[in-house]
């Protein structure tokens, strides 16, 4: 538990726990305002029930004389109206504490899974060699607002559940003690014994979960993003039970949840009505007068009426927590404890500047005894392999299959980093000006890629649409031989390409 709460505050910075503690502040007066709405159901009940009271009580009697009420009626009258609304100011509080609960925390899942994005896409290219595509994108989508939603929210509101619990049992601990203790010896062990059986249980669903949830991703996007393969071999069939077959595994662990979800609520609920039976029926044999047994009564069924859902919340809200952990593990662990060494940063003082403040290249390319070998590999792909490539020369790899061609292609794009060896940029170590090199340099890789956009969209990838130079996309097109096409185009640049170029031929997609 402890190494679970370290990791979850390590998810916030300095400002993010201040903020952490203000709703901390909160939920304690929460609590408070529940306590007090219900402690004073006590004396409410009791003036009713023994109007002279008004009178016999100081407290009571010295209102009664400041605001010289005429009777005690009209003194009951005004006593509903101040009680009718301390709880709508109860309530009020209740509903702000909410709402500033769920947009801090929700903010924080926005942000974090933000820089989990951020994370993934700037990892070497070898992370991705090793990661599942699949993986990468539950954690961001479906990991992150578990750990907020299942563990930092649900967390909240169990500590605030488990404060008006206890702010209650105090109040009834001073009016009735030995049927507080009764009662709460009862509902406290049942609750433990509960928990007891199905705790392990609980976080092997919650693994299970996420490993289910990060196949159906991987059914989905390769049934889909193969889609014409699928269909020219007919292997509708295949995929679709793959992906069925997940799906089933998923929901039977998520009936599972909802009914342990239930059972609490039912069982507490049977159990609890059981206690504040026997707690009235101790509270009776005392040998208090009516009107006390009456307020005493009234208080303890307010109570009980107030603590069930309460409960259930509690039972309920550490099952999602402990079904939600796996998923802080992942999320803590890829941000965290994964961390590879970042690229050196670009060294402009070696590098030629053109007169528009741009970085230049006018030499060549060297390869110096490059070794390199994918990870979790014995052999390697590239060994000792040197070569130059003058500017302005034109190059041709050739080789037969597993030769090491789009290896050295990838190191030469500064993808990966040879083992041993260096590459050399006009002189200079790759490695020291590698983000300056990729701006300036182009790739038509054999696969082409095209996003679910348009063909402006496309030519100036990764640019934001108020920042496009519109004749430099005009240019580019002109330069693929594909303008006089384009320009036959309806909606010429405004064209929506498709996923993956869809509504395009295969040569313009390769242009």
């Amino acid at each position: 538990m402890k190494l679970a709460i370290n990791k979850l505050l390590i998810l916030f910075n300095k400002k993010e726990r201040k903020k952490l503690g203000i709703l901390f502040f909160m939920m304690i007066l929460a609590a408070l305002f529940e306590t007090i709405g219900i402690g004073l159901i006590v004396p409410f009940v009791g003036i009713v029930t023994d109007p002279s009271r008004i009178v016999e009580h100081p407290v009571l009697s010295n209102i009664y004389n400041f605001f010289n009420f005429n009777s005690t009626s009209s003194f009951i009258i005004f006593a509903v109206l101040i009680l009718l609304f301390i709880y709508v100011i109860k309530n009020l509080y209740l509903l702000l504490f909410q709402y500033t609960q769920f947009k801090i925390i929700l903010n924080q899942q926005v942000k974090l899974s933000k820089e989990l994005f951020k994370e993934y896409l700037t990892k070497p290219y070898t992370f991705h060699l090793q990661r599942n595509t699949a993986d990468l994108l539950r954690n961001v989508n479906d990991e992150v607002p578990r750990v907020f939603q299942g563990i930092v929210i649900s967390g909240f509101q169990l500590i605030t559940e488990i404060l008006v619990i206890l702010c209650i049992l105090l109040l009834l601990l001073v009016t009735a003690p030995l049927a507080t203790i009764t009662a709460s010896i009862l509902l406290g062990g049942s609750v433990m014994v509960f928990f007891k059986s199905f705790r392990k249980k609980i976080t092997h669903l919650g693994k299970e979960q996420q490993t289910v949830s990060g196949l159906m991703i991987k059914w989905v996007n390769q049934g889909l993003g193969a889609i014409k393969e699928v269909k020219v071999a007919g292997n509708e069939k295949f995929f679709i039970n793959s992906y069925a077959n997940q799906s089933q595994i998923k929901a039977n662990n998520s009936r599972y949840m909802k009914m342990l979800e239930q059972v609490p609520r039912l069982f507490i609920e049977t159990l609890l009505v059981s206690v504040v039976l026997i707690t009235m029926l101790i509270i009776v044999f005392q040998d208090r007068s009516t009107s006390e047994l009456i307020s005493t009564m009234a208080l303890f069924a307010m109570a009980a009426f107030r603590l069930m859902p309460s409960i259930t919340r509690v039972v309920s809200l550490i099952t999602t927590i402990k079904y939600s952990q796996p998923a802080l593990s992942v999320v803590y662990n890829d941000l965290f404890l994964n961390k590879e060494k970042k690229p050196v940063s670009a060294k402009s003082s070696h590098i030629t500047t053109g007169r528009n403040g741009s970085k230049t290249y006018n030499d060549s390319i060297e390869l110096k005894n490059i070794s390199f070998r994918y990870p979790n590999q014995k052999n390697y792909s590239v060994k000792e392999a040197s070569l130059t490539i003058p500017i302005g020369q034109s190059v041709a790899f050739i080789g037969e299959s597993g030769a090491g061609k789009t290896t050295i292609v990838d190191i030469i794009l500064g993808l990966f980093t040879p083992e041993k060896g260096q590459v050399l940029v006009d002189g200079t170590n790759l490695e020291e000006q590698k983000s300056t090199w990729q701006k300036k340099i182009g790739y038509i890789p054999q696969s082409i890629f095209l996003s679910d956009d348009t063909i402006r969209g496309n030519i100036a990838f990764g640019v934001d649409t108020k920042d496009i130079d519109e004749e430099a996309v005009w240019r580019a097109l002109e330069q693929a031989q594909l303008k006089e096409f384009v320009e036959a185009l309806p909606e010429q640049l405004d064209t929506s390409v498709g996923e993956r170029g869809v509504r395009l031929s295969g040569d313009n997609v390769s242009e």
